[in-house]
Formats: structure tokens, sequence, C-alpha cells
């Protein structure tokens, strides 16, 4: 009887792993053809567009920005679910954290005609330590249903101080639209996945948002207030227990001047042929000379040839995948830069990566500036 439970569960065990291996190649797909997607209408929303067409470039890519935000908050309710999410401590900077969610929000704000004002109480401090990943999930996910039911008028942040002790201090977010409001029975249901109201605003939704921000603040000993009333707009409150810093400044970033650029030599590794343009272009903006191949062995064979001084490798492709080409480079270059680049969220093994032998991680899709940013940082790229 023992035996025939443990063959149940060993094949269990296996079929949940094949899910998961299936799940993963799934997205790194999806991402990729949505890369070159969001890419292409970014770079064309920047060019000399006619104006019939500009309004279906809007179309596209919102789409693509719905479809990518769709695949990560999907893939981050995976993590939670496993209880693979943890509470991670760093120090940061309030306003810098503001600046990066008003950054992520504003093209969805201006879309819609929806006035945001973000507002920090006097007694707040400036520096304190916490999880703020968690704490931007929280607070985009938290504006933007607040833009989506807003009905086009101002969406506010106000955050306070409540109190500081021993070096701590609770800080209160409230996130409050003008919108039509929840009743009390809907309050309940809209906290649950894929349950969300009808909104004027025809956007797309998946209903997953306020069911994040509940299981990340439940992460983080917290939980979601709603003060809501029909017809007169809704109050999103929580308060976070954060840790301060004692010193009056974080260390200083260097400014980034991405004109340093110029010159290098990049080598892309990328089954996927319009991948491989878009990379080239974006890397051509900054002067950068850049090759492309679509294999692992033509990576290997060319780096043995010439001389580049950063790989962006793909990690998914055919008959040999990046990881195993970067191991093979490594047994003849050992100092060369080697940049994973996938389109699935490979955070979590970031040390098997690093021990195969990759500099860094860029996921699909990605700012420019982020590539940017991280070519100066592996190729020790001197800054003026």
């Amino acid at each position: 009887m023992e035996t025939h439970r443990a063959k149940k569960k060993h094949k269990f065990i296996e079929k949940a792993k094949q899910n998961n291996e299936f799940n993963t190649i799934l997205c790194h797909e999806l991402r990729t053809p949505l890369f070159a997607v969001s890419a292409i209408s970014k770079s064309l929303l920047k060019s000399n567009t006619q104006k019939n067409q500009l309004e279906d470039l809007k179309i596209l890519d919102r789409v693509a920005t719905y479809i990518l935000k769709l695949i990560n908050d999907s893939l981050l309710l995976k993590r939670i679910d496993a209880n693979e999410l943890n509470y991670l401590e760093e120090y940061f900077d309030i306003d810098e954290l503001l600046d990066n969610v008003f950054k992520t929000i504003k093209k969805h704000s201006e879309a819609s005609l929806t006035p945001l004002d973000f507002k920090i109480a006097d007694n707040v401090p400036k520096l304190f330590k916490g999880d703020s990943l968690k704490i931007t999930q929280i607070l985009i996910n938290l504006i933007d249903n607040a833009i989506k039911f807003g009905n086009q008028k101002p969406v506010s942040l106000f955050i306070s101080c409540l109190e500081k002790v021993d070096g701590t201090c609770v800080l209160s977010f409230q996130v409050k639209d003008q919108g039509t409001g929840i009743s009390i029975e809907n309050q309940g249901i809209i906290r649950n996945r894929f349950q969300q109201l009808e909104s004027k605003s025809k956007e797309y939704g998946s209903g997953l948002g306020l069911s994040i921000v509940v299981q990340l603040l439940k992460i983080m000993n917290s939980c979601l207030v709603i003060d809501s009333k029909l017809n007169k707009g809704s109050t999103f409150k929580f308060e976070l227990l954060l840790g301060l810093k004692d010193n009056n400044k974080i260390n200083d970033k260097k400014s980034l001047n991405f004109s340093a650029l110029k010159g290098l030599s990049v080598l892309i590794v990328d089954d996927n042929l319009v991948n491989q343009n878009i990379t080239l272009k974006i890397l051509a903006k900054k002067k950068i000379f850049a090759k492309a191949v679509k294999s692992g062995s033509e990576a290997i064979a060319l780096l043995k040839k010439e001389i580049f001084q950063a790989v962006i490798m793909d990690l998914y492709m055919p008959k040999m995948t990046g990881q195993e080409a970067t191991e093979i480079i490594r047994s003849f270059n050992p100092n060369i830069p080697v940049i994973a680049h996938t389109g699935v969220d490979k955070k979590d093994q970031w040390k098997e990566l690093e021990q195969a032998g990759f500099t860094a991680l860029l996921n699909k899709p990605y700012i420019e500036n982020d590539l940017y940013q991280i070519l100066l940082e592996t190729c020790k790229v001197e800054i003026a």
C-alpha cells in the first residue's frame, strides 16, 4: 500500500515539475514576440508618425503593456502561492520610490486624462529600510485601479508618518479616487482573483491587481482597508512598519553617461531574428558596434576569432541553451561579461546562472536604458 502511495506521490511531483517547466518555456515564448511588439510600437511613436496611424500605434502599445502586466501578475501570483516570495529588506529613498511609481503610471494617467497628485506629509523621514519593490508594486496596482475607475477625476496618493519608535516608523499610505465608489458587498468580492467591477473607461483588466495587493500586504504583515461610498469615490489604505536609516543619505549613485558606450563591441546571441534586429537598432543608437548570431555554437566559434567586450545571450535556444554556451565560453574566455537575456523571471535562479558564468540578467521586454546601464556596469566603462 505504501509503495503504491509513494509511486503516486512521485508521479504527482514529476507532473508538477513538467507543468512548471512548460509554464517557464511558455512564458519565455510569450515575452519574446511581446518584446518585439513593444519595442517597435514605442519606436514608431517616437518617429514622425502620420496622424491616421498614431491612434492605432497607441492602441498597439497599450495592448502590449497590458499583456506584459498580465503575464507578470500571473507569475507573481504563482510565486505567492508557492511561498517563494520573501520579505526583502533594503535601504531606500521614499522620494525615489514615488518617482518610480509616477514614471510607471504616468502613461496610463495621461492616456485616460486623469490628473495625479502625490503628497508626502512633513513628518515623513526620507530614508527607510524595508521591501521597496513590494511597496512599489502595491502602489502601482492601487493607483492603476483608481485611474481605471476614477472617471477621469483626480487620483491622489498621501503618505504620512503615524508613529516613530526605536528606529522604526509606521507609515500610512492612502490612494484616493473620486469615482463611482464600491458597495459594501462588492468590497469583499473585488479582493478575490479575476473579480472586478464594471468600468466606464473600457480598459483591459484581469481582476488580479487587488488580489496581488492583498497578498503582498499579507507578506508584509499588513492589510488593505477600503473606505468607499457609492458615487463619492474610494480610499484604499494600508500601514507599514519600516526601519529608519540613521545617516542622512544613501550612497550617491553615479549619474549615467550613456555616451561613454560609444565604440563598445557587443555580440548578440538570439535565435529570434526579429529580436536580433531590435537589439541591434537599440545598440546602434549609442554607436555601439554589434554583431548577431542565432546559436550558441556560432557564438563560441566567433568569440574564438574576434574580440568583443560583452555578450547578450538568449537563454532558451534550440540544440544548445544559453547556459550551456556560456559554460563553454568560460572555458576559454573567463572575463568577458555575458548578460543573460530571457523572457522568464530568473531572479530566484540567479545563483545558478552566476555559477554557469553569467555576469548580469536582463529580462524581456526591457527598457532601453536598462540595457545601457547593464553594459555600463558590466563592461566597467569609465563614466565621465
